[in-house]
């Protein structure tokens, strides 16, 4: 487990999947992610193609950068991986808090010599009262919220969780993009 911290908040992130384990107010103890611990913490679905080969939740992501306030957790492509996913790519989490924000930011390579189709996800778990708008959804028990916004991200609110996801779209050979969500937390 991977801590980050300043001020106001502390985040844990596990390097299992690269999801946040714990999102903490450092002035209340108070944990966005389940005080009861019940909840999982967040998921990022990679490269869930027609609905299938979401494993990078499931594998173990090498830390390659760490500072007080930032963590980056990358995923590479491996025999096993190419067998059901047959491209050469990295993918890239950084978690980054600044004041009351934490920025998600996800760089994906495809090292390949052709096109990669992939889709890309991120899941808060949730289950307070939501408020959608253009580019972002606002969730509030009363004492605390958070608001989830992104330009790159769709965001849909589920039963339990909020989902932001790219859908199925191709990286050219030989290149890369860079994604990026923000928590604003109140």
């Amino acid at each position: 487990m991977q801590t980050i911290d300043d001020s106001l908040f502390q985040v844990s992130v596990d390097e299992n999947g690269a999801k946040m384990a714990h999102l903490i107010s450092v002035t209340d103890n108070y944990d966005y992610l389940g005080e009861d611990g019940t909840k999982e913490g967040t998921a990022i679905a990679f490269p869930v193609i027609n609905h299938d080969n979401d494993w990078a939740s499931k594998m173990p992501w090498t830390v390659v950068d760490k500072g007080d306030t930032r963590v980056s957790l990358t995923l590479i492509d491996t025999p096993e991986s190419y067998k059901s996913f047959p491209y050469h790519f990295e993918v890239m989490t950084t978690y980054v808090l600044e004041g009351n924000q934490v920025e998600i930011r996800f760089f994906l390579k495809n090292s390949s010599h052709k096109e990669m189709p992939f889709s890309l996800g991120f899941v808060l778990p949730n289950n307070w009262p939501t408020e959608e708008g253009i580019n972002k959804i606002s969730l509030n028990n009363g004492k605390h919220g958070i608001d989830v916004a992104s330009t790159d991200f769709k965001l849909n609110v589920e039963e339990d969780h909020v989902a932001a996801f790219i859908d199925e779209i191709k990286l050219e050979a030989e290149s890369s993009k860079t994604f990026a969500l923000t928590l604003t937390l109140k």
